[in-house]
């Protein structure tokens, strides 16, 4: 069954919502951390 196969590859080749959306939460956490660290250190300085 070829259209079986073409699914397959379809789903593997690109990546889920559920992981573009982890990924992009943990970019936007990743940088509101730095800013926070950032901001103690100038308040600490």
């Amino acid at each position: 069954m070829p259209g079986i196969d073409k699914q397959t590859e379809d789903k593997e080749a690109k990546p889920s919502r559920l992981y573009e959306a982890r990924r992009v939460i943990e970019e936007y956490v990743n940088n509101e951390l730095r800013e926070i660290i950032r901001k103690l250190r100038q308040k600490m300085n």
